[in-house]
């Protein structure tokens, strides 16, 4: 079971197929789920009834939390069997260790990723936009965009509610999410955090809260892809599929910098496999994991849609593979790790409530229901009361 778009479907079908055509005796169902958030519903009510996939695609911030309640199978004992990763770099390996062991089976690496319109940005002078853009710079920029297009077209999607969006900023502060049993940084950023956006909407630079209100944050339904909005906050190896979702021309830039001294940006595994502990089938699940990611034929399939393959052997066999857009995921990959920061611990257990909690706020805030001080106070004494009972 997985989340994502047409893209994903048809490339994680296919390695699949392949894998069944390798494995005659295994039979493998699928299921999948467009938007992430209602994968997490869906998976929660499986979980509960005692029935979730035998193999299951989480991202990063899913992996503590799932580990900790005891839902997924600890991979240790199938490395050297079923799972072979021995060329792969200790990093991409141990991030997705909890209290020692692994896991999970990272599906590629990859960082955030602001995509943005190109020619849109280009008619406001804007035609070559650094990777590092600070956040002042992109507002004015964006706040261009919107005048330009008579308020119909927002230059910037609203990142307000966004956690991963939130966590890159509050590390520019030298902050992590979560810290020592609770958010690990003060009411005070999430504040200015809060007012920063509140700020941008008031000048146009991002859309209105009944317009903002509209962004799912699939493939298919963000902002950008819409119409709506100029910029999309995502993930480098999304660039294929968002790219195929609109004839507008896309870039990549870092998440935008500058709110401190410190760079935010930070390499982590885009996706990754994990197994349930209950499974029946635990052998043949880390078959098709290991074969999704160390069989040639696996890897060629799901190409760099879910990130850059970790396996230095088969980022070999797949590079002369990819055309224009995967070489650009690739290519924005390497041009971040140089400046990249340290990837911080996965979120601890409650971390999706807590998510949800910091949307509800953002969007509260947006509704001008309550102020962004306010908005601040609540999210760190609710985010503490969530991760203290967890």
């Amino acid at each position: 079971m997985w989340w994502g778009g047409q893209d994903r479907l048809n490339r994680t079908v296919k390695a699949i197929e392949d894998f069944m055509a390798a494995e005659p005796g295994v039979v493998v169902e699928t299921e999948t789920v467009g938007s992430t958030a209602d994968y997490f519903v869906s998976l929660a009510t499986k979980i509960a009834g005692g029935n979730p996939p035998d193999l299951m695609q989480l991202g990063y911030s899913q992996i503590a939390e799932y580990a900790q309640r005891g839902v997924l199978e600890p991979l240790d004992d199938y490395v050297g069997n079923e799972l072979d990763i021995s060329d792969w770099p200790a990093s991409s390996v141990d991030a997705l260790r909890v209290d020692g062991k692994l896991y999970g089976v990272n599906l590629g690496n990859n960082t955030t990723a602001l995509f943005y319109d190109k020619d849109a940005f280009a008619a406001v002078g804007a035609t070559d936009i650094a990777l590092d853009t600070s956040w002042s710079e992109w507002f004015d920029l964006a706040e261009q965009v919107t005048k330009a297009n008579d308020g119909k077209y927002y230059g910037m999607s609203d990142g307000s509610g966004n956690a991963l969006v939130y966590e890159n900023f509050v590390r520019q502060k030298g902050f992590q999410s979560y810290g020592d049993g609770g958010v690990g940084a003060p009411a005070e950023a999430a504040a200015e955090w809060f007012d920063m956006w509140a700020q941008a909407r008031a000048r146009g630079a991002i859309p209105p809260a009944d317009v903002a209100a509209l962004d799912v944050e699939t493939i298919s339904e963000n902002l950008l892809i819409q119409g709506q909005a100029a910029t999309n906050f995502g993930h480098s190896n999304q660039i294929v599929a968002l790219q195929g979702a609109t004839p507008k021309k896309l870039g990549m830039a870092m998440y935008p910098q500058g709110a401190g001294d410190l760079i935010g940006q930070f390499m982590r595994p885009a996706q990754h496999f994990s197994i349930f502990s209950g499974s029946q089938f635990k052998s043949d699940a880390v078959k098709l994991a290991n074969f999704l990611v160390m069989n040639p034929i696996g890897v060629k399939s799901l190409g760099v849609e879910r990130g850059v393959p970790a396996s230095p052997s088969m980022q070999e066999v797949l590079a002369p593979e990819l055309d224009e857009l995967p070489r650009a995921s690739l290519e924005f990959v390497a041009a971040v790790t140089p400046v990249a920061t340290p990837i911080p611990p996965p979120p601890p257990r409650g971390a999706t409530e807590v998510e949800t909690m910091f949307r509800e706020l953002s969007q509260q805030v947006s509704f001008g229901q309550i102020d962004a001080e306010q908005a601040g106070k609540t999210f760190v004494e609710q985010a503490n009361a969530i991760l203290a009972r967890a």
